[in-house]
């Protein structure tokens, strides 16, 4: 039985100190431009139900394939799941979930269900966006670096990305609680972490070489899938691709690019690569100077893009973005430019020291981490224009390395009557 306690501290909006930070230039509180989409503009997908039941025949697909070839039963890891009993709190972590999963259970993760989800200290946190006192807390399994970041949910919501750039790997999370090894993480110091599990919950992401992009199934049933990009991304040589994100259908990867991996600092841009047909097209260009994180809407026509100026990464004047803010802002980018190219870019919608950001599943709100003041992260909620932005979560109680995302599968009537309110 999963119980849940409130938090004792209450939630709070944004202090007069948040409203007055220095911003950049060109403030996004001001109205956006004509190009960005309004949020009823037509899906450019199918409906997330539809992309939803594709993806469980392909999980129930999958469990039969792994049955089948299984001489010894699969032990399922224990995960424990409590109530967030305090900020810090780390003591009893209640008893593990185990046994089938019906056809419309999220398992484990059934607490987690449109919740804001994030990880610290060696366990999963969930806000509830509606009762922000409301946090719940689900340990990870021992075989997962206690420092590992959420990157991306399956698009059933029964599957979990999981990246830990301290240990260098990457895990699967399953609804039943079983991990599955899902290949190294190659990047260095970015300190977020980039959703590389594509919705069908199946196949990893990986950038194999500049000009080709690499597809792999995470319980290896089939070989990697490799893809010819043109005109061909990144450099010869470096870290080449920073960053990436899935369309919510699967079909697009959005990937940033270091031009040269030589100059300092690197200037970077976005490119949308179509999965089928390999074309590589140019949705933003060297302008926005570090982009730290990017995540797709849910109707695939925009990319939410944390960016700002180069922090200071050596010298006296060292600003590493793990220790110390770094203005951060919120940008829109259109993911399907015109005949002539990306547009230049927008004005943020929102200013701050934004480290990663993601999308609430119907595309109404947005949910970004903050890290306005030094060795705190904490969880700012806001309407997809910038606007009523609140402080809903004081302390992540992850001080290093953080990711998160919006579990996909909306709540109960609570939640569905919060939205209509609105």
């Amino acid at each position: 039985m999963i119980t849940t306690t409130p938090l004792s501290s209450t939630v709070s909006t944004l202090s007069a100190s948040d409203e007055t930070e220095p911003r950049e230039p060109g403030d996004g509180r001001s109205p956006r431009g004509p190009s960005v989409r309004a949020v009823d503009a037509p899906a450019s997908r199918p409906p997330v139900e539809v992309l939803i039941e594709e993806a469980r025949h392909r999980a129930r697909r999958r469990r039969q394939v792994v049955g089948a070839v299984a001489v010894v039963g699969v032990a399922v890891a224990a995960i424990a799941v409590t109530a967030l009993a305090g900020a810090g709190s780390t003591g009893d972590r209640g008893t593990s979930l185990s046994g089938p999963l019906s056809e419309t259970s999220l398992g484990v993760f059934e607490q987690m269900r449109g919740r804001i989800v994030w990880a610290a200290d060696g366990e999963l946190r969930a806000v509830d966006p509606a009762d922000p006192t409301d946090i719940r807390r689900m340990a990870l399994p021992d075989d997962v670096d206690s420092k590992a970041m959420v990157s991306d949910w399956s698009a059933d919501g029964t599957r979990l990305a999981l990246t830990s750039e301290h240990a260098g790997k990457r895990y699967l999370l399953d609804a039943r609680g079983t991990v599955t090894p899902a290949g190294t993480n190659e990047g260095c110091c970015m300190f977020v972490s980039n959703a590389w599990l594509a919705p069908d919950g199946a196949t990893a992401f990986e950038f194999a070489a500049p000009g080709r992009l690499q597809l792999r199934d995470v319980d290896g049933l089939a070989p990697p899938r490799v893809i010819a990009v043109d005109p061909a991304l990144g450099a010869a040589e470096g870290p080449a691709a920073p960053g990436h994100a899935w369309s919510p259908d699967g079909s697009r990867i959005a990937v940033v690019i270091a031009e040269d991996v030589e100059a300092e600092p690197a200037p970077t841009s976005i490119h949308v690569v179509d999965l089928v047909t390999g074309q590589d097209r140019e949705v933003l260009g060297p302008e926005l100077g570090f982009i730290r994180h990017l995540t797709w809407s849910p109707d695939g026509g925009e990319l939410l893009v944390v960016a700002g100026p180069w922090p200071v990464t050596s010298g006296a004047a060292m600003n590493n973005p793990h220790l110390h803010p770094v203005e951060m802002g919120l940008y829109l980018i259109d993911t399907q430019p015109g005949p002539l190219g990306p547009a230049p870019a927008p004005e943020p919608i929102a200013s701050g020291h934004f480290i990663a950001a993601t999308w609430s599943p119907d595309g109404a709100r947005i949910a970004a981490i903050d890290h306005a003041i030094p060795g705190v992260h904490s969880l700012v909620m806001m309407q997809r224009d910038g606007s009523s932005a609140r402080r809903i979560v004081q302390d992540l109680g992850t001080h290093e390395w953080t990711g998160l995302a919006w579990h996909p599968v909306m709540n109960g009537p609570r939640e569905r009557q919060e939205q209509v309110s609105r």
